[in-house]
């Protein structure tokens, strides 16, 4: 059966979210791996990796704003359900939608000013001059893209509130359309 174009772009969404959730995931461990190796280095008196700290600053920042949208959609986010289990859900349903809503709302403001900085940097041509000479613009590049990816996880939250709030609030049940 064919697939409609909602129910493709909602696909590569959610393999979009997987993806990024993935490699941030990866991009962790290889930063570990590296942290041991440049521990190593320097306690055998081989030198340092001085990159590293530079590296490790821009994939932590990066990284924690691409991710954001999975931990979102996984319900692995920080919450507090106390209000929403008092509530009769009928109440607790539009409670959390406005709180969706909320989120579409700040994400939306955030990827405005996210992509400003981003344009900002790029039509002044700032250089971080560090280890490494890295263009302003694709440090801050991670921002507005994981704003977008959120207002869009927000979005869909709005839809699919039952899986959210259901006869039983679990928080870690994942939402789905």
């Amino acid at each position: 059966m064919a697939k409609t174009f909602g129910q493709r772009c909602l696909a590569a969404l959610e393999w979009t979210l997987d993806a990024t959730g993935a490699a941030f995931g990866l991009v962790i461990g290889a930063l570990i791996l590296l942290m041991a190796t440049e521990i190593a280095i320097r306690v055998f008196g081989i030198g340092s990796l001085s990159w590293l700290i530079e590296i490790a600053e821009y994939t932590l920042a990066g990284g924690t704003f691409l991710a954001a949208p999975w931990v979102l959609r996984q319900g692995a986010h920080v919450r507090i359900d106390i209000l929403l289990t008092a509530l009769p859900r009928r109440v607790s349903k539009r409670l959390e939608q406005f709180v969706d809503l909320l989120g579409c709302g700040v994400s939306a403001l955030l990827l405005y000013y996210g992509c400003v900085m981003v344009l900002r940097a790029w039509n002044a041509n700032i250089v971080l001059y560090k280890s490494w000479w890295t263009p302003e613009w694709l440090v801050l590049l991670p921002f507005p893209v994981g704003c977008l990816l959120l207002f869009a996880e927000f979005a869909l939250r709005v839809f699919r509130v039952e899986g959210v709030v259901g006869d039983e609030i679990d928080p870690t049940k994942r939402a789905s359309v």
